[in-house]
């Protein structure tokens, strides 16, 4: 996942267009069939690797909010 993928996001996308943009999610939440978390890590030049957590909200079956957590 990069930071050009997850500036594609915008509310209004539809279930599919977030999937063609980012792949399915690799844990769907049992608990919120309405909550997609996308996980990743970056690795800097000096070998420093970063987590980052992208948590996609849905309404139905459109993106209602995007919240990034480092």
């Amino acid at each position: 996942m990069t930071d050009e993928m997850i500036n594609q996001l915008q509310p209004g996308l539809t279930r599919e267009q977030v999937i063609y943009v980012m792949g399915m999610p690799l844990t769907p939440s049992s608990l919120d069939q309405n909550r997609w978390d996308y996980i990743y890590w970056s690795k800097d030049p000096r070998d420093n690797v970063t987590q980052q957590t992208v948590s996609l909200y849905f309404d139905g079956n459109d993106l209602k909010q995007i919240k990034k957590k480092p």
